[in-house]
């Protein structure tokens, strides 16, 4: 043994143990004098056979520190653990029974795990040599079910000793019953990220006298408070101050470490799909309509239909509402030739580019090129790159290009969650900008597009923190999912949001080219790093925040997904963020206005959780309507007693009127960004909706499987065609890369 041991307090519970406590002792000493620097701490559990008078003797004749304590708090070994670790000293604390049953002579092996292996907690593994067959297998059932299956811990967790940095009781909290201390030690250890290893050792079921431990009153307990941590909501840990890098944002959830780069509270965030009580108001839901069904199923059945079509009633008569409601007047903010005269002699303020780019380095020169013709004063623009740090080679090519001046590569240090809104979050901490502006590595922007937003937000109210530019796409022909794509953009760009501006409504953001004061944007704390549409969650947290956005009529072109599978795991991901944005909102539903003049919270449920309803449903009342007519001698008195005469109606005008007109307002954005080819494809809108509806059942998998994975949209897929290069160089008013203004400037690189 070397000399370097770090120092240790050894803690033991000690009940009516006046027989073993001094031989304790003698072999702790034994094991550990000149070897480390230690102390002994027996916390007495009101003993009625003399152990407090054995360890004071044994004290007299002690070559080290040795304190004995007498227990305050309930009966139970769990609660004089505590208590002694709050007098424990020394840098480890390891732990372990007065009975003898835990030879002390394995401390050293266990220090070693962690000196060495760099272990945080070392278990004392049981070899089960002189125990009884029905402890054997107690303790292997608990291990297995209890502590593998439950909790995925491959250790002997019920086991009385253990050896632990003493820095883990600052961090993690635990409230045991009187036998259940170990399993929430460990569980929530592991949780915060510390790491737990093992050291098997001889183990005697009893050296002498009775075990103070009842196996038939302690198992239910156990077995109770196992399943209780199970379903128990997680904790969020804050990172480890003298360990972690960037502690200030970075935390430990359920055995992860994340850092957010932000300081939005979890509870505000989508790190938890449901929250406790979501959680349980959903299952007593599902509960009580299981119930219903079974003893009135046929009247349940109709009232839910009756609830659906009322839904899309609704919805209907709100989307010809905002449809009217965008044509009635100029609603998005026009900045004309004349009025960027003026404000050219007045000066511009300084303007900061976000581009996060993952493993896209091809659309590189492009996204430079269209950086390059801004029409905004070099001086006063710093566009950042935004590069993760396991993305070596967009890094390299990044480096190589030879950048202008006013480029900064930042490389955003690893860390999870691996988001877009991580490292928006991180740029947003080095942006020097008075205005920010996040771009797509594939986006053009107009160029006159930043000093229109300056524009726009001198024009607005001091509420108006976002100036959301609109989008559309460069390839827009290039087959036939382009081009439902660019209807499906034209309808919610040109139509819906400047209809959601018109009535003060929250409008969810689009994911790029969002124009915002700095300033408040670090106010509002930036991005949610775990909602993997982070646009539309910032857009109704900046309502809920008294703020609101306001359009500008200036547009940014991007590519339109022309990869059938890459379209569909985008899309996958676009409404998987929307039932986050939507589950994170219902928790504080309050916090939207509801007045006759400001309906807010009923906008967010029409606008984000009717869409989400309407695409799980759609395809059910498909079925249905066809079933109906296909089949209508067999099945359609059936459907008929599940339609009340005013639902009926309703259902009618949803079916006739309804699809026509959602079709109708495809054809209307096509026609008002005068993309008069594209309107007649717009009869292919419902096999689009079908595959939306499809997106959305993949998504709500993935919402409970994978919530926080980012599918990274594949760009460049238009590179490949000279025929739709052309068509990209004609949208775009020339080439896609000007190699001459992107050569030979030097970036800055931070």
């Amino acid at each position: 043994m070397s000399l370097s041991f770090p120092s240790i307090s050894i803690v033991v519970p000690a009940l009516n143990e006046a027989e073993n406590v001094a031989n304790l002792i003698e072999r702790i000493e034994t094991t550990l004098f000149q070897k480390a620097r230690y102390e002994i701490i027996i916390v007495d559990d009101h003993s009625t056979d003399g152990t407090a008078a054995a360890v004071n003797t044994a004290a007299e004749n002690s070559r080290s520190t040795i304190i004995l304590h007498t227990k305050n708090g309930r009966p139970g070994k769990a609660d004089a653990l505590l208590e002694g670790f709050k007098l424990a000293r020394h840098d480890l604390i390891c732990m372990i029974d007065a009975d003898l049953q835990y030879p002390p002579e394995a401390i050293p092996a266990m220090i070693s795990k962690i000196l060495v292996k760099g272990a945080d907690i070392v278990v004392a593994d049981r070899t089960h040599h002189k125990t009884s067959r029905i402890r054997r297998i107690a303790s292997s059932s608990s291990r297995k079910l209890l502590a593998s299956r439950l909790h995925g811990l491959d250790v002997d967790v019920q086991s009385g000793m253990k050896v632990f940095r003493r820095d883990i009781l600052r961090r993690v909290k635990v409230n045991p019953g009187p036998w259940t201390f170990d399993l929430e030690f460990l569980v929530k250890a592991r949780d915060a990220g510390y790491t737990i290893d093992s050291v098997y050792i001889p183990f005697s079921s009893r050296v002498s006298g009775k075990s103070k431990l009842s196996l038939f009153r302690s198992a239910p307990q156990i077995a109770a408070a196992s399943l209780k941590l199970k379903f128990a909501e997680s904790q969020v840990i804050p990172s480890n101050p003298d360990s972690d890098n960037h502690s200030a944002t970075g935390f430990h959830y359920k055995g992860n470490h994340y850092v957010t780069h932000s300081s939005l509270h979890h509870s505000e965030s989508a790190l938890q799909q449901l929250t406790r009580r979501q959680t349980i108001l959903i299952i007593a839901l599902a509960a009580l309509l299981i119930v219903l069904i079974a003893l009135r199923a046929h009247t349940v059945l109709t009232i839910i239909i009756a609830l659906l079509t009322t839904l899309y009633f609704t919805d209907l008569l709100y989307s010809l509402w905002l449809i009217t409601k965008s044509f009635s007047s100029q609603l998005e903010i026009t900045v004309t030739p004349d009025d960027l005269r003026l404000a050219n002699k007045r000066g511009w303020p300084s303007y900061t580019v976000f581009c996060p780019l993952y493993k896209e380095w091809e659309v590189l020169p492009q996204f430079v090129t269209a950086m390059s013709r801004l029409d905004y004063p070099k001086n006063k623009l710093q566009v950042m790159l935004l590069l993760e740090e396991d993305d070596e080679e967009t890094i390299t090519h990044a480096r190589e290009m030879g950048l202008p001046s006013y480029f900064d590569i930042v490389v955003v240090p690893h860390s999870k969650p691996k988001t877009k809104p991580k490292a928006c979050n991180y740029g947003l901490k080095l942006a020097t900008g008075e205005y920010s502006v996040i771009y797509d590595a594939e986006d053009v922007p107009e160029p006159d597009q930043l000093k229109k937003a300056v524009i726009a937000f001198a024009r607005s109210s001091k509420k108006v923190v976002c100036i959301q530019a609109k989008l559309n796409f460069y390839n827009p022909r290039q087959n036939l999912l382009t081009r439902a794509f660019t209807a499906e953009y034209s309808l919610w760009f040109d139509l819906v949001l400047t209809g959601l501006q018109a009535v003060k409504a929250p409008i969810p953001l689009g994911g790029t080219s969002n124009h915002f004061k700095t300033a408040v944007l670090r106010d509002l704390k930036g991005w949610d790093a775990f909602n993997v549409t982070e646009d539309c969650d910032l857009g109704l947290r900046i309502a809920k925040q008294g703020y609101s956005t306001a359009i500008v009529d200036s547009v940014t072109l991007e590519e339109a997904n022309s990869a059938s599978v890459n379209w569909f795991f985008q899309r996958t991901r676009w409404i998987k963020g929307y039932i986050q944005s939507y589950w994170v909102h219902m928790r504080t539903l309050k916090d939207f206005k509801l007045t006759w003049s400001e309906p807010h919270a009923i906008t967010f449920q029409l606008v984000v959780g009717g869409k989400i309803t309407s695409m799980f449903i759609n395809p059910i009342m498909w079925v249905v309507t066809i079933s109906y007519f296909a089949l209508r001698s067999t099945v359609g008195p059936t459907i008929e007693s599940f339609y009340p005469a005013p639902i009926l109606y309703m259902g009618v005008t949803c079916i006739i009127f309804g699809n026509f007109l959602y079709m109708y307002y495809y054809m209307l954005g096509c026609a008002k960004r005068e993309q008069y080819d594209l309107i007649k494809y717009a009869y292919l809108v419902p096999l689009y909706w079908l595959a939306m509806s499809a997106a959305a059942w993949v998504a709500l998998f993935k919402l409970f499987y994978q919530p926080h994975e980012w599918f990274k949209t594949q760009h460049g897929l238009h590179l490949a065609s000279n025929k739709t290069m052309d068509q990209v160089h004609s949208a775009i008013g020339g080439s896609m890369v000007d190699q001459s203004l992107i050569g030979g400037h030097g970036g800055n690189v931070g």
